[in-house]
C-alpha cells in the first residue's frame, strides 16, 4: 500500500483534486506516531485506492476538507473529540460533543512519568 506524504497546507487542494477526479472519500484516520500523529486521507475511484498522509503535532490546526467532501465532518469531529485536533472550516462542527467520553481526548498521547527505582533492603535481625 502506497501512502503519499503531503504537507498540512496541501490537504484542501489534494481533496479538491480528488473530488474533481471523481474519487470518493473512503475514510480519514488518526494514529499516534513517534513524532506526533499521522492523519491519513483515503480516496477511491473504481479499483484505484489512494492514501495521503500528514504528520502533525499536538495543537496543529488542520484545514477541513468539508468544502470538497461534505461528509468529512464525521471524521473531523471524531478526530477532534478523540485526539483533540482542531479542523478549521468544518461544514458541521459539533463543538466537542460528537462523541461523548468520560475523559477529554482519550486517544491523545499521555505524558509518561519518569521511571523510579525503589531500593528494598532486607531487615537484619
Amino acid at each position: 500500500m502506497k501512502i503519499d506524504t503531503i504537507e498540512v497546507a496541501d490537504v484542501q487542494s489534494i481533496a479538491g483534486n480528488m473530488r474533481n477526479g471523481g474519487y470518493r472519500l473512503v475514510v480519514v484516520t488518526c494514529t499516534p506516531a513517534d513524532e506526533g500523529y499521522y492523519i491519513t486521507y483515503s480516496f477511491e475511484k473504481e479499483t484505484d485506492l489512494r492514501h495521503y498522509r500528514i504528520t502533525v503535532s499536538e495543537g496543529t490546526k488542520i484545514p477541513s476538507i468539508g468544502s470538497s467532501y461534505g461528509g468529512a465532518f464525521v471524521y473531523e469531529n471524531e478526530i477532534h473529540d478523540l485526539y483533540g485536533f482542531t479542523f478549521e472550516g468544518m461544514s458541521l462542527d459539533f463543538g466537542g460533543t460528537f462523541i461523548k467520553t468520560s475523559v477529554p481526548y482519550p486517544f491523545k498521547k499521555k505524558e509518561q512519568p519518569a521511571p523510579t527505582v525503589t531500593v528494598v533492603k532486607e531487615a537484619k535481625e
